[in-house]
């Protein structure tokens, strides 16, 4: 039988009629361009991606063929729900290692990566209609999930010492009035996606003062707090809790490489079981898990180290550049960590304008409106300096100084 290349197999009107109310809930995320589509961007400053250059391709090589040679057969068959436990302990020993904080096998959930991780949470926790309660700005993938579940997402400032734990207060006030009580308190605690402070220890105690007495749990999101380039780290969340409301989501996106796809959620072993019962899976990949642990164990301190340098020189290539053409006339964040800049724009700038000449020059940024749950933003954009190397840092924010100024 010959098909008919020319028949009409796509059915929009069907296709809508079919989605889930979940489907419906939220939009399905900021999306490029057209005009990338034709141009390829040359000077990547948009998602938050490792450089390609810093993936340990040797090593990961060794780690698989030692997996295989160990362990093969138990690699390649289903897994444990809660995870690899050889990885589970590695997690631990990590965390004993590089933070001094004693924890148990028991309380680390392998999953896919820490948008699975929040999903997870996101699917335990929320019905249609309840309260979550984001830093504003915040992760725009974090705030794609939380609205897909029907969550009503109330934004709280942020500023140079992270979350704004005075207005965080008053709003929880404010909604105990109204007899309502917000799920849970999402916080990038560590170099925040987008805006880049990390939570200073004062707020980090307010924060978990203000939680215990409005009884709401806490959603710890720990993507980059492995990559610090200056000062000191603060204890997280999770290792300051005394009352057992903090859920950890951490990654290996960051330090080991973004296709093995792992993640992990840290929380008392009380709160796993209903976490696991949500993932209805035979585990996250038991062999990428065992090669993920391998090469860690053998390597986790000096790559880490490695990172650090590659990242360091790229951020302070990107700083450099927005000092020297935008001077006095615009503000931006400077990250002791992290992956990106969060650039204010000049007084004036017309956002819609920039992207066209930012898309002419093949430069890709994202919007500040994108990160905000009720609003704002249009006068940030989010710069990644994880992504380019440092020439086309330097290249690229020239033409984006001389776009921003034509959008002025």
């Amino acid at each position: 039988m010959t098909l008919n290349p020319s028949v009409e197999r796509s059915r929009p009107d069907l296709y809508q009629s079919a989605l889930s109310s979940r489907a419906r809930l939220a939009p399905a995320g900021p999306q490029r361009p057209a005009a990338w589509a034709a141009r390829p961007v040359l000077y990547d400053f948009g998602g938050g991606r490792p450089d390609p250059e810093s993936l340990p391709f040797a090593g990961l090589t060794r780690a698989t063929a030692e997996v295989l040679e160990q362990d093969g057969r138990a690699a390649l068959t289903y897994g444990n729900i809660q995870g690899f436990e050889g990885l589970r302990e590695l997690v631990a020993w990590k965390m004993e290692h590089r933070e001094g904080l004693t924890v148990s096998p028991d309380e680390v959930f392998i999953t896919n990566g820490s948008s699975q991780a929040l999903a997870l949470i996101a699917d335990t926790f929320l019905d249609p209609g309840d309260l979550a309660i984001v830093e504003a700005p915040t992760f725009s993938g974090s705030l794609n999930i939380f609205r897909r579940r029907g969550a009503e997402v109330i934004g709280v400032p942020l500023d140079d010492e992270g979350l704004r734990t005075d207005d965080l207060e008053r709003v929880l006030k404010g909604l105990a009035a109204q007899g309502k009580r917000p799920k849970f308190v999402y916080t990038i605690d560590y170099f925040h996606n987008p805006a880049g402070p990390c939570l200073s220890v004062e707020r980090r105690h307010d924060l978990l003062r203000i939680a215990e007495a409005y009884g709401t749990l806490v959603v710890e999101d720990e993507a980059y707090g492995d990559l610090r380039y200056d000062g000191e780290s603060p204890p997280s969340l999770y290792a300051l809790d005394e009352a057992g409301l903090v859920m950890r989501c951490s990654t290996l996106s960051k330090i080991l490489a973004a296709g093995v796809r792992i993640g992990w959620i840290l929380a008392p072993a009380e709160l796993l079981y209903p976490l696991m019962a949500m993932k209805q899976d035979w585990g996250t990949s038991p062999f990428v898990s065992r090669v993920a642990a391998q090469f860690l164990r053998a390597h986790m301190d000096e790559h880490i180290a490695e990172l650090r340098d590659v990242y360091r020189l790229k951020r302070d290539a990107m700083l450099a550049g927005l000092e020297r053409g935008l001077g006095a006339t615009a503000r931006w964040s400077r990250p002791e960590g992290g992956f990106f800049v969060w650039l204010r724009l000049p007084e004036g700038t017309d956002p819609a304008k920039l992207m066209e000449e930012c898309v002419e020059r093949q430069i890709s940024i994202v919007p500040g409106a994108n990160f905000f749950p009720d609003g704002g933003g249009k006068e940030h954009i989010r710069l990644a300096f994880s992504y380019a190397p440092v020439p086309a840092i330097s290249e690229g924010i020239d033409k984006l100084v001389e776009a921003i100024r034509l959008a002025r």
